[in-house]
């Protein structure tokens, strides 16, 4: 048996900080749906949305 349980770390660093956001009906079902197309996770929808306004800097 594996002495690691639990969720595996994501990348190089383990997620630990946490945010809470509030959002309309609307914009949480607009995250939800881009989330279930890419077939990740919303924090990673979210994550992924903000690497890609800093690339168009």
């Amino acid at each position: 048996m594996s002495p690691r349980t639990g969720r595996p770390i994501k990348g190089n660093a383990k997620r630990d900080k946490r945010l809470e956001v509030r959002l309309t009906a609307d914009e949480y079902n607009e995250i939800q749906e881009v989330a279930d197309s890419l077939n990740i996770s919303k924090a990673d929808t979210i994550v992924k949305g903000i690497q890609l306004l800093k690339s168009q800097k």
